[in-house]
């Protein structure tokens, strides 16, 4: 079984965008590699019957090989097993890629007259888990993926300072969701944010959003009463990385006006969040932020 750590939320969007005008596609999948390669086992692509695509399996070098490949089992309805080998060839495909290694990979159509499976129902299972499996091919010849959902954020704040987080999220294939009290601040990220991101201006954060189906949250709207009442929140919700702006004496003051509820985000909040690795202003504040969480879920899952 191969597990991919998570599915980037572009490629879901680029399979419900094609999907849903009743566009063919096909989805590649990595099955093994060897020796140095661009991507790994279980890395997904997807490709419409244009030779558009999501996802990049080996830095350009075969994206347009593929592209034709998956035009043709798109058209025959058939999936496809092929393995490319670039170990000692400099000129593969008279590209002169010089990558080193080996990958076996397969392509599978997804038609609107079987209902885009089984990308389809892989989908719709990370709506409700956290990861599901799909098959490549049939029979014996079969194999079983599991994929894990992509990271899902909350962030609470939307000031000035949340736009290059969330254009850095989005860019690393999060779902990003942003709450503000302030209309004309989500707003704002609404109209200049990438396409991932989900806004709502509320104060009543739990009456819209699930917050059971996130990984992370940061607490970033530089106002105490509503950091308190963000935290008060998040402490009764299952989120395992909640990160918090500002120093470490501003935490340690919401904390203790907390209370009893400071004791359910012990081993969860991270104050001051980010990853120190220096530099000045909101766009490395956010690098910081984005590294840290990156480097949490990849090293504990």
């Amino acid at each position: 079984m191969t597990v991919i750590e998570r599915i980037p939320y572009q490629l879901c969007q680029f399979f419900w965008r094609y999907s849903s005008a009743g566009r063919p596609l096909a989805l590649i999948t990595v099955l093994s590699t060897e020796g140095s390669t661009y991507s790994k086992a279980g890395s997904q692509m997807l490709v419409n019957d244009a030779g558009d695509f999501q996802g990049m399996l080996s830095g350009g070098c075969l994206e347009g090989d593929l592209a034709l490949r998956a035009k043709a089992i798109m058209d025959s309805g058939v999936g496809e097993r092929v393995t490319y080998d670039l170990r000692g060839d400099d000129d593969v495909f008279g590209l002169g890629v010089g990558c080193e290694g080996a990958l076996d990979i397969f392509i599978q159509p997804l038609l609107k007259e079987t209902d885009y499976e089984p990308f389809h129902g892989l989908l719709q299972s990370l709506e409700e888990v956290n990861e599901a499996e799909y098959a490549t091919g049939s029979g014996d010849a079969s194999e079983i993926i599991s994929v894990r959902a992509p990271l899902r954020l909350l962030l609470l704040g939307a000031g000035q300072d949340a736009d290059p987080l969330v254009t850095f999220a989005a860019t690393l294939g999060w779902y990003v969701a942003v709450s503000d009290h302030r209309p004309a601040a989500v707003t704002r990220i609404g109209e200049c944010g990438a396409a991932t991101v989900e806004c709502v201006a509320a104060t009543d954060i739990a009456g819209h959003f699930d917050l059971g189906r996130f990984d992370a949250a940061i607490v970033m709207s530089h106002n105490l009463e509503a950091d308190r009442t963000y935290l008060e929140l998040l402490a009764d919700s299952s989120i395992e990385f909640i990160g918090l702006l500002g120093p470490p004496q501003r935490k340690l003051r919401l904390l203790d006006e907390l209370g009893a509820s400071a004791d359910k985000l012990a081993g969860r909040i991270r104050g001051p969040v980010g990853k120190q690795i220096g530099g000045r202003g909101p766009a490395a504040i956010a690098l910081e932020i984005a590294a840290d969480i990156q480097a949490h879920f990849s090293s504990s899952h």
